[in-house]
């Protein structure tokens, strides 16, 4: 039986599991019946007695009957059930997941959720249409058939129920074997996919470095752990499926030796020795039957185990009613947060950014800048303190009308596998040719369509691989500035790029910020010179905040910090002696 997680599956996928369930061990319980019927059958026949022979042979084919058509009623409603079973999940998982925090969604994530609604999902759905069935009516025929040798012979059932209960026993210690190598099997499985994607990715930086034999080294380490937690799987395996089919064997082995026992010492008469002999060959086919599943039940226990652990992490609160924020000012007050690690990004963090005006938040790599920019964003909810947009707290508002009113732009550019002008109106997909056209010239995108041979139906790859940084910047722009909300997150990505596309850049973001409530995350200070306010964020704390001038006066963290880049910016690399 496969053990479906609480809260996984609704109230009422799991009534019609259970009805289901009822169905095959009814149908179950009339193929058993015609099992037993076997036994007087059969002795009749041995003993010649024809009249009652037939009696139990027209008992036997009514039984027959009745199971089959039970049988087929309960396979119909099983695979219905199944199906709707792995549609319920489905759904809940799709429902409970686009009410997570923004920030959970990561590329693991993202292949979790796509395994778990692709091949695993169609493995769960195999499992519950066909190894359920199977274990219920072995189990089933089972008791049926045990039940049925305690009947003809209480010693000999005695003596199977022995039996039994060992196998019993095998079966569970095997599994607990099993499952502990296979944890620790796909455990070791996906860090060394890991490992070696990462292998892969960075042959040039391996290359570059002359440490492609370390690499390999390390790689082939990674391999020999793979070898040996597969030659711990299958050796668990192996003892696993012998001490099984050992138990199974005694098991036979002590029914025919008690059953020659028994007729020997004139206790069992030659009929009822042949039914016991029969009846303990289907008690040890029923038996088998169960540890032939072990796998795919484990393999869909693990399934819903991630299902379930998606669905417990805690969504993002949605009211009922939500107030409407009078403006696009923010405000943070008191805020905090740290990720999973246990470790504090921020803490205490006031400000305000008034309706209209620029706020750029500045400081070293690792302070919380972006944390803090994503945070107004609710990718994930802070632990204190809050966030407000027109005075309303963010918590209070729906996700969708929060995002709504905010454009982001960040460093990291994502694009769908799509074409640009399907990325583009991501931002707004009823906009009109003129809209599109606008924004694309704002941010020179118009410049990227007219040169490529297919336009604006130019496939941009896997996240915008078949681009520049550059060009995907421009991309990401053009779709903000399409969507026109009244609060742009901005983190500044210019750094790196060359000259042409930063100037495009800088024009498409002059257009994007204007008259617009503006948080940015600065990475070069001069290009901030001209903000309403400047925060200096320090070890997740706020160390200093004012404007340009007034930071530069202020002669502290700001200004070292702006010093340090105006010296960079002079450095040149000069031609020594013997160059």
């Amino acid at each position: 039986m496969i053990q479906i997680p609480e809260g996984v599956a609704g109230a009422a996928t799991a009534a019609r599991l259970r009805r289901c369930y009822g169905l095959i061990v009814g149908s179950a319980l009339l193929e058993g019946l015609c099992f037993a019927v076997l036994v007087p059958l059969l002795s009749a026949l041995i003993e010649q007695r024809f009249p009652a022979a037939w009696w139990w042979a027209a008992t036997l084919a009514v039984l027959l009957v009745v199971a089959v058509g039970a049988n087929r009623t309960a396979s119909a409603r099983q695979r219905a059930v199944s199906g709707e079973t792995v549609a319920d999940l489905q759904h809940r998982l799709a429902a409970h997941a686009v009410r997570l925090p923004l920030g959970w969604f990561s590329p693991a994530s993202a292949d979790a959720l796509t395994r778990l609604t692709g091949d695993a999902a169609r493995m769960l759905a195999a499992a519950l249409n066909g190894v359920v069935a199977v274990n219920i009516r072995a189990a089933t025929w089972a008791v049926v058939v045990l039940l049925t040798l305690l009947v003809l012979d209480p010693t000999t059932g005695l003596v199977a129920a022995a039996g039994l209960a060992v196998l019993v026993v095998l079966h569970f210690v095997a599994a607990r074997l099993l499952r502990g190598a296979t944890a620790t099997g796909n455990t070791v499985t996906e860090r060394i996919n890991g490992e070696l994607v990462e292998f892969a990715q960075h042959q040039a930086v391996l290359r570059s470095c002359g440490q492609t034999a370390r690499a390999n080294t390390e790689v082939l380490d990674a391999l020999r752990r793979a070898r040996a937690a597969s030659a711990a799987y299958f050796r668990g395996a192996i003892i696993g499926a012998v001490a099984f089919q050992l138990g199974t064997a005694l098991l036979v082995a002590a029914v025919l030796l008690t059953v020659l026992v028994r007729t020997d010492g004139s206790g069992l008469g030659v009929p009822s020795a042949v039914c016991a002999t029969v009846l303990a060959a289907m008690l040890t086919d029923s038996v088998a039957a169960l540890g032939r599943t072990g796998s795919v039940i484990w393999a869909a226990e693990r399934t819903l185990a991630e299902v379930a652990a998606i669905i417990a992490t805690p969504a993002l609160a949605e009211p009922d009613v939500a107030p409407v924020p009078t403006d696009s000012s923010i405000a943070l007050r008191g805020v905090a947060f740290g990720y999973e690690s246990g470790r504090r990004v921020l803490e205490d963090i006031s400000f305000d950014v008034p309706q209209g005006s620029i706020c750029a938040i500045v400081g070293p790599s690792g302070s919380g800048k972006t944390t803090l920019a994503r945070l107004v964003a609710r990718f994930w909810e802070v632990e204190s303190g809050s966030i407000t947009l027109g005075g309303t707290d963010i918590r209070e508002l729906r996700a969708a009308d929060l995002l709504s009113r905010i454009s982001m732009v960040f460093q990291d550019v994502y694009l769908f596998d799509a074409t640009i002008r399907e990325n583009v109106l991501l931002a707004k997909p009823d906009a009109t040719p003129g809209q599109l056209a606008e924004a694309a010239a704002l941010a020179r995108v118009d410049e990227i369509v007219a040169r490529l041979p297919q336009g604006w139906d130019t496939p941009v790859g896997e996240v915008g691989s078949a681009l520049s940084g550059g060009e995907r910047q421009r991309i990401s722009l053009a779709r903000a500035l399409l969507k026109d909300a009244p609060v742009v997150l901005l983190d500044e990505a210019t750094s790196a790029l060359d000259t042409e596309n930063e100037t495009a850049i800088r024009a498409a973001t002059a257009t994007l910020t204007e008259g617009r409530t503006v948080l940015v995350i600065a990475h070069r200070l001069d290009t901030v010179r001209a903000a309403d306010r400047i925060v200096f964020v320090e070890d997740g704390r706020v160390a200093e905040t004012g404007t340009h001038t007034e930071l530069l006066a202020l002669d502290g963290r700001y200004a070292s910090f702006w010093n340090e880049q105006n010296r960079a910016q002079r450095w040149q690399i000069r031609a020594g002696a013997g160059t």
